[in-house]
């Protein structure tokens, strides 16, 4: 791949969609390894206005942010290509790879880095649009384990600049304002965040990608409900049958011990927080990070004697906030202070 001022050996083929291809190159001005999307309609309006949402993202700091870094655009044979820095592996990856859903302590670094992703596109006023576990990835599982990055900005649009009824996002993901056709706002990505949570605790989508409920009303309609006790021993009852969220969570972990516990209901409310049906009641990043279930509030008091509190203090230091500039460690020198009050 190559220009005037670039060249890029392509290496592999990482990814593919309808837009075109995403390749591992090496710059051979850099010596770097660089992600490569290539866009093969050239310069249709959605690549333009892509890379206008890259352009206006570059203002950040996308390390402090969450963020994937942009390197440039540049045109190839007629087509548009995007250079970004690369990185691990997706969230999505990560999840199949192990087969089993994630820990609180392993949920809250992700969800914690999500929300100051968002918070800063909030803050240049950038809808995400297409908040899924393929477009969280890792920066390097290995040696920063939970470090992560939001990418893909091929849907973001300012908001307000969206005509009220477009449908987007994948059905498993998608917020009710857009499948109710009401206006929208940031709010639709603290959903999509919502849903990853609950795909990481769950280890599977909250939502179905295809209506399986359809079929479970099929089925109560020409059927009736099944017994109580098949219910009981049924592994997916909480998909169906489960009378609220709060039943699905607390019905899903095994036995738990008191901190365990209330670390799960301080999950709970901020997962119900971020799938509040009304945009204008849900949570926004800005309350999210300030959570008891991101600033550990809760546990402050079992610091050094519990090893679960302990673990989650560990792998919340993969947090840039938390890492570079120990802003978390304050909050939990306050939080402390004003609990012993």
């Amino acid at each position: 791949l190559l220009d005037n001022s670039t060249r890029y050996l392509v290496m592999d083929i990482i990814g593919e969609g309808g837009f075109g291809l995403v390749v591992k190159c090496l710059n051979l001005i850099t010596g770097k390894t660089t992600a490569v999307k290539i866009h093969k309609n050239g310069e249709s309006k959605s690549i333009l206005w892509e890379l206008e949402m890259l352009e206006a993202i570059r203002s950040l700091d996308t390390e402090k942010k969450n963020i994937i870094k942009f390197i440039e655009d540049f045109k190839c044979h007629d087509c548009s290509c995007l250079a970004f820095e690369m990185l691990d592996k997706s969230l999505w990856d990560l999840m199949d790879e192990e087969g089993m859903p994630l820990s609180l302590n392993e949920i809250r670094p992700v969800t914690q880095q999500l929300m100051v992703a968002f918070e800063a596109l909030k803050g240049l006023g950038i809808m995400h649009l297409d908040v899924k576990p393929d477009n969280v990835m890792l920066v390097n599982h290995k040696d920063q384990p939970f470090r992560i990055k939001l990418i893909d900005f091929g849907l973001a649009h300012p908001v307000g600049a969206l005509e009220t009824g477009t449908e987007m996002q994948v059905l498993a993901y998608r917020a009710p304002e857009v499948m109710l056709g009401l206006p929208l706002s940031e709010a639709v990505d603290i959903w999509g965040v919502g849903c990853i949570m609950a795909y990481m605790y769950f280890g599977d989508h909250l939502f179905p990608f295809e209506c399986k409920y359809n079929w479970m009303r099929t089925l109560l309609h020409l059927l009736g409900q099944p017994e109580e006790d098949q219910l009981n021993d049924a592994m997916y009852t909480w998909k169906y049958f489960s009378k609220n969220l709060e039943d699905a969570v607390e019905g899903w972990s095994e036995k738990q011990d008191g901190i365990e516990y209330e670390d799960t209901m301080a999950f709970l409310s901020l997962l119900k927080g971020c799938l509040h049906v009304d945009p204008a009641r849900r949570i926004c990043s800005g309350e999210a990070l300030k959570h008891r279930f991101i600033t550990m509030a809760h546990l402050v008091d079992e610091m050094g004697t519990s090893s679960y509190v302990d673990a989650a203090l560990q792998l919340m230091t993969v947090s840039y906030l938390i890492f570079k500039h120990r802003q978390w460690c304050c909050c939990w020198t306050s939080t402390h202070t004003l609990l012993k009050q």
